[in-house]
């Protein structure tokens, strides 16, 4: 029987100072409950004289990202997210870069480097809201950019272009 991929095979990370040089990488990990990856395809559909059906085609994607996490301060990934929503930044202020990593996907020869995809995001804070006391933080990351194909040591924290865009 196949074995089905495990969410811990995927690693993602913010670009928590996006005004910077050089980018500052958080793993979005403790905290999030959840962070789900959603391509939605979006379609074109023609029919000719000659059909009695459509010919539909895929055009391009609306691609979006939903985060929920509980607000702990500590955590670089959600306090960078909370200064959106605090501050009510829009814009370009609201944009950063965001990595998928696929740690089970190594690169030879080079130690914690892993195949990864990047992208410009703007991050849309939805609502903090209180779960029995705790506080929570969720919305979407919403792509402005399409994915540069690439690798990301985790250890020093750094993309690499490495192709063309998918």
């Amino acid at each position: 029987m196949s074995k089905i991929r495990q969410r811990p095979t995927e690693a993602d990370y913010i670009n928590t100072a996006p005004n910077e040089e050089n980018p500052v990488f958080a793993l979005m990990g403790t905290g999030f409950t959840s962070l789900d990856e959603n391509p939605a395809a979006q379609t074109r559909s023609r029919k000719y004289i000659n059909q009695t059906s459509s010919s539909t085609s895929i055009s391009g994607y609306a691609w979006t990202s939903a985060f929920a996490a509980d607000q702990i301060p500590e955590q670089a990934a959600i306090s960078y997210i909370k200064s959106i929503s605090d501050n009510e930044q829009t814009g370009e202020d609201a944009e950063t870069d965001y990595v998928k990593v696929d740690l089970d996907q190594a690169i030879s020869n080079e130690e914690n480097t892993y195949h990864a995809r990047k992208r410009r995001v703007a991050v849309e804070v939805a609502s903090n809201p209180n779960n029995d006391g705790e506080l929570g933080i969720s919305g979407n990351l919403l792509a402005v950019s399409d994915w540069e194909e690439g690798k990301f040591n985790t250890q020093s924290k750094t993309f690499t272009k490495t192709g063309a865009a998918s």
